[in-house]
């Protein structure tokens, strides 16, 4: 995932994303 400069707060915030992005795409490709 793409880290930008920016506080530790926002860091976060776009690594939970990503991770719950990818968490739905998994359970939406096992759930078929």
């Amino acid at each position: 995932w793409w880290s930008r400069r920016i506080d530790q707060e926002h860091r976060l915030i776009y690594r939970a994303t990503e991770d719950a992005l990818l968490i739905a795409q998994c359970r939406y490709h096992y759930d078929r």
